[in-house]
């Protein structure tokens, strides 16, 4: 005679309990290492994805607070990186707060990082992602929050993986080679994102304007030498014969340049002149002596990798 099953018992059996009777929640998150792996081990395990990802997610954060109540982990685990469960669970004594409240604090959390980003990142990583959106980096949103996203040629591969070193803490979305064509070429590339983070919302709303990157006085007053490096590597351009230097700031308008020409002047002591190409375009040209001087600035923040673009051998 077939054994037969209430409807109580199929949900525990299939739901998040059912799981967490079954397995070790933490053994399962250590299991998934990248995108698609979510998949495979739902086929494995015969556990549906969605209650896979939450065991997941539990098991994350179990492994970071081993003695949480599993109710709570699973609202913990809204905090989408580990660095950021450490942080909150330091500001607020999690044990003794009941579960309705930390929701709301955790809430409260997401609202406050997208206003101020140093909450959660270090000064590189701000660094990093100001100088790569300067450049070709885009922040692309997704619902309710965004991702950090950039591409660059195969031959900028080890550079790629110099960004995805500091960025590592950010769980890794997309980080592939692929091949594209554009007009009539074939471009090999390296492409990144990371998944969506409520942080990323606050360089969003920095960078975009109506959907269009802009340049504003409030971004480039974040500029630091570091930040200034990488865009140099993202969008610069070094003239072995002349000793020159060009940005290849296409995207942005002739006001926009001249903002960043007067900031140049201000901040670094810099006096870029404004280039016009192809009637359509244009760019920030620093002369010798201003390259010279460029250089000095942001020389011991260029990965080795990318030493070309201030006319050294990379190493």
């Amino acid at each position: 005679m077939a054994e037969k099953y209430s409807a109580e018992s199929i949900k525990v059996l299939e739901g998040l309990e059912g799981v967490r009777k079954r397995f070790d929640l933490i053994e399962i998150s250590k299991k998934i290492k990248k995108k698609g792996d979510i998949l495979i081990l739902s086929k494995e395990l015969k556990i549906k994805p969605r209650i896979l990802n939450s065991a997941v997610d539990e098991g994350r954060i179990l492994q970071i607070l081993p003695d949480i109540e599993k109710s709570k982990a699973s609202i913990l685990a809204r905090l989408r990186t580990d660095r950021e469960i450490k942080i909150f669970s330091k500001k607020h004594n999690i044990k003794a707060i009941p579960a309705r409240k930390l929701i709301q604090l955790i809430r409260n959390w997401n609202q406050e990082i997208q206003k101020n980003p140093f909450l959660l990142l270090s000064q590189q990583e701000h660094d990093l992602i100001i100088g790569s959106l300067m450049g070709d980096a885009s922040i692309r949103q997704r619902e309710r929050n965004s991702c950090f996203r950039f591409s660059h040629s195969i031959k900028q591969k080890n550079y790629s993986k110099w960004k995805v070193q500091l960025l590592k803490e950010f769980n890794i979305s997309e980080f592939r080679e692929v091949k594209r064509k554009i007009k009539n070429l074939f471009i090999h590339a390296v492409d990144f994102s990371t998944k969506t983070h409520p942080v990323f919302n606050y360089y969003r709303n920095l960078f975009y304007k109506n959907g269009r990157k802009i340049v504003t006085i409030e971004i480039l007053n974040q500029l630091t030498p570091k930040s200034l490096a990488i865009w140099v590597c993202d969008d610069g351009s070094y003239d072995n014969k002349q000793g020159y230097t060009i940005l290849c700031t296409n995207s942005y308008s002739l006001e926009e340049h001249n903002l960043m020409k007067h900031f140049f002047n201000e901040k670094f002591g810099l006096d870029p002149t404004i280039g016009f190409r192809d009637r359509k375009y244009y760019y920030l040209r620093f002369k010798q002596k201003d390259t010279k001087k460029l250089i000095k600035i942001i020389k011991s923040f260029i990965p080795s990798s990318m030493l070309y673009k201030i006319g050294e051998k990379n190493d």
